[in-house]
Parts: structure tokens; sequence; C-alpha cells
């Protein structure tokens, strides 16, 4: 079970309000591109299917290939475990690259597009997170996250910062937060209301750097942690089967497969949680690419 979660996010929102696809994806000639880069979600990752044609990215494409660009392809260059450091510098990927890195792949495939691309967005750094700091007790220790965050923060500084390079002014980069299906833990095992409070602690020592990492480094966030509301313990509802529970764990349970019987502990996105974070994305795009 642990192996699996230490793969978190393994293979690791454009409708009406999309008018145009910005100046930049209209300099080049040939279809417009999304370039898609992180982990398993990055690839719809579902439990017993690996990668899927469900995940954000594709359901983000498709909603604005129909809506505002109708040549928009999808690249995805997206690694089922990558982690900050194996997406920087190709080392202990799970992924081949002929580029050698996905980041590296990522930035050929801007330069042999340019004028083309229309959008940016990735997903990184839960592995490292779980890879370092999750205990089998499924603890992830704070004081463990408050050491590694820096580090990711460091390499996701450069890794914004060499996608910015490559795919010039007027591209833009978004990156998300992370929902938190350790809430999960409440009630469905002994001390899961402990464990999920200090697991959400510990969570958000590690979404605060992301955030802050994208912001400095001029990229956009698409706030999924929000969405999934997971600092919301005071909101409750009632759950079939679970009684009365906060909001931020029925939606951790509701919208991955952490807490289903089949799945328990999957700490992937079910297909509602991938659109879910792919409306996430839709505001925060639709003024860029309007522009």
């Amino acid at each position: 079970m642990i192996r699996r979660l230490c793969t978190m996010l393994v293979v690791g929102a454009m409708c009406s309000m999309l008018v145009g696809s910005g100046p930049a994806a209209q300099a080049g000639d040939g279809p417009t591109y999304y370039l898609a880069l992180g982990d398993s979600l990055s690839v719809g990752f579902q439990p017993n299917r690996g990668p899927t044609v469900h995940g954000y990215t594709d359901v983000l494409a498709r909603r604005v290939r129909t809506s505002a660009i109708a040549d928009l392809e999808l690249e995805n260059v997206g690694c089922p475990g990558e982690t900050s450091r194996s997406l920087l510098s190709g080392e202990r990927s799970p992924c081949s690259y002929p580029a050698g890195s996905q980041l590296q792949a990522a930035v050929d495939f801007l330069t042999a597009h340019p004028g083309q691309v229309a959008f940016v967005t990735i997903d990184i750094g839960a592995n490292d997170l779980l890879n370092r700091c999750l205990e089998p007790s499924l603890l992830i220790q704070r004081s463990c996250a408050r050491e590694v965050a820096p580090k990711i923060g460091d390499r996701l500084a450069q890794i914004v910062d060499a996608l910015s390079s490559a795919a010039g002014p007027g591209v833009p980069i978004v990156g998300m937060t992370y929902y938190n299906p350790f809430l999960g833990l409440w009630g469905l095992v002994p001390g899961g209301r402990h464990l999920a409070r200090a697991d959400q602690r510990a969570w958000r020592v590690f979404n605060e750097e992301l955030e802050a990492t994208y912001a400095d480094a001029g990229a956009e966030v698409a706030d999924v942690a929000s969405t999934f509301r997971i600092d919301d313990f005071d909101e409750t509802v009632v759950v079939p089967g679970r009684g009365r529970i906060p909001v931020n764990v029925a939606l951790a349970c509701r919208w991955t497969w952490f807490c289903s019987e089949r799945y328990f502990t999957d700490p992937h996105a079910d297909r509602t949680g991938y659109r879910r974070i792919a409306g996430t994305f839709e505001p925060v795009l639709a003024p860029l690419l309007r522009s």
C-alpha cells in the first residue's frame, strides 16, 4: 500500500468564457498546441488502468477545442511517478525520453513549434513529498515537509524558467496546487481523524511552497486545493454510510479513489475529480487566452 501511495500521482475549468487563442498561438503555421507536463495526474491515471484520456489535461483540451481553439492539439509529455527532480534532470525518471528528461522534451517541443503553443500546464511535486515524508502509519511528517518543500520550490523555479524562456512572451504557464487524498483517512482507520488533521498540516506546507514558487516565477496558479476545500474541517455534510463528516473529507472521498472499497488508499482522482481539476484551470486561463 505504501509503495502505491509513494508513487501518488504515479503513472507524476474554458467554455463560454474563452473567445480567442491569443497572439502567441496565432503566430505559427499548422495546429495550435496545448503542452502538458507533470506526474500521473497529467496523464489521467486510474487504478488498474494506468494512463487514460479522461485526465484533467484531456478534459481541458476538449473544452478549449470546442469553445475557443478549434484546431487545438494536446501534446502531453507527462510521466507517471515523476518527481520535480526527475522531471528536471531525467535522473531516476520512471519514463524514458530521447531528449533525456521530461523538461528537455517540453523545451524541445516549444523550440520546434514557435508561435504554435497556446498555453502550458504543469503539476509536479507530490511524489517528492510522499517519497520522503510519508510514514508506514500514513502520517506525513510536517517537519519533513518543511525540509523538502523549499527544495521542491527551487527545482520548480528552474523548470518554469526553462519553459518560459523556450515558450517566449505571451504563452501562459499555469501550475496547480494539489488536493489532499489523505483526508479520506478520517473515520476509516483507527486514529483516522488525527491522521487526517496532521496530514493536512503537512500538505498545507507543501501547497504554500508551490503557490509561492509559481507566483515568483511568473506562472499562474490553478488552486485545486481550494476547489477540493482541503482546509475546511468546519463545515460538515451527511454522507450515507459515513454519517456527518467534514466537507473536505467528503470531497476527498467523492472525487478520488482513496476511500473506495476496491481501491482503498489509491490517491488518484476519479473522472469527476479530473473534471473538477480541469474546471479549476478554466477561469485562470480564460483571460490569458483572450489577451
